[in-house]
């Protein structure tokens, strides 16, 4: 399949198109062959689905099983995933963020993925000159959800002000970002969390991100605002160590003044420990 280049389009609009109208000249005819080699805008692709942004087409869904549906590193390295054992992931490029997907059998077999996948990416010359972030987005059949579907549906619908929140509100549903106790050290288990945190705000990075940090109400007050302050902070800095304009990001210490349930249990105190993301227009 051949298809042309016809112009830059604005990062704003994503349209999908699914190739095999492209008015190419038959295959094996002289024109064709003139086509492909006279015309450097002109590429030859895999049947599949694809979207095209700022006047490059990626991937959206490829034809056939195992097929790579781009030329380029992307296709290089998605072809090598059904010869690893892992025919049903797939890789979801936006930028500089890579997201992987697809749905496991079980858990053992997506963290054997993920790691399979990175080290493909590395292996690669042009993918790790990219300097990627790697975005776990991949299911498990019956069982938990890719902590960057979020992101991966923000990038297939759209960017705007709405679309940004609700890729951080479903990315951040039943979950929460670990700090080390009575400080702002982030636990390294919520690394793929905020990676995935990572890759929605450099998609909305047209718009500012305010990070909030709320403690529970154990504690004297000044600690509680001093420390849900040095967590946001600590957010922040993660962010911005992984590529997002410091511009973009605000952060904010609440405390313990914007309680979600005022019990004084366990299940309270947990609910009420948490980091927030707000997108605000600017």
């Amino acid at each position: 399949m051949v298809t042309c280049r016809s112009g830059t389009l604005s990062a704003s609009i994503l349209t999908l198109i699914l190739l095999g109208a492209c008015d190419a000249p038959p295959p094996g005819t002289q024109a064709a062959a003139g086509n492909a080699a006279g015309n450097p805008d002109c590429v030859t692709l895999a049947d599949g689905l694809y979207e095209s942004l700022d006047g490059q087409l990626l991937a959206v869904a490829g034809g056939t099983p195992g097929a790579a549906p781009l030329t380029g590193w992307q296709g290089a390295v998605q072809s090598t995933f059904a010869g690893l054992g892992f025919p049903w992931m797939g890789l979801n490029v936006r930028g500089r963020v890579a997201a992987l997907t697809g749905a496991a059998p079980d858990a053992e077999a997506k963290a054997a993925a993920l790691s399979a996948a990175e080290a493909a990416i590395a292996a690669n010359p042009e993918a790790a000159a990219a300097g990627l972030l790697i975005v776990d987005a991949i299911s498990v059949e019956g069982g938990e959800r890719g902590v960057g579907e979020g992101f991966t549906t923000l990038a297939n619908s759209g960017v705007n002000l709405e679309s940004c929140q609700r890729a951080f509100i479903d990315t951040m549903a039943g979950r929460n970002i670990q700090f080390e106790s009575g400080n702002a050290r982030i636990s390294p288990v919520s690394a793929r969390l905020l990676d995935a945190i990572t890759g929605v705000a450099t998609l909305c990075s047209d718009f500012a991100v305010e990070i909030g940090g709320h403690t529970d109400s154990r504690g004297a007050d000044d600690f509680n605002l001093t420390l849900s302050q040095e967590r946001a902070d600590s957010v922040r800095a993660y962010l911005i160590g992984k590529g997002v304009s410091e511009d973009s990001l605000l952060s904010v210490g609440y405390g313990e003044t914007v309680p979600l349930d005022p019990a004084q249990t366990p299940e309270a105190y947990e609910r009420n420990r948490r980091t927030e993301f707000k997108v605000i227009a600017r």
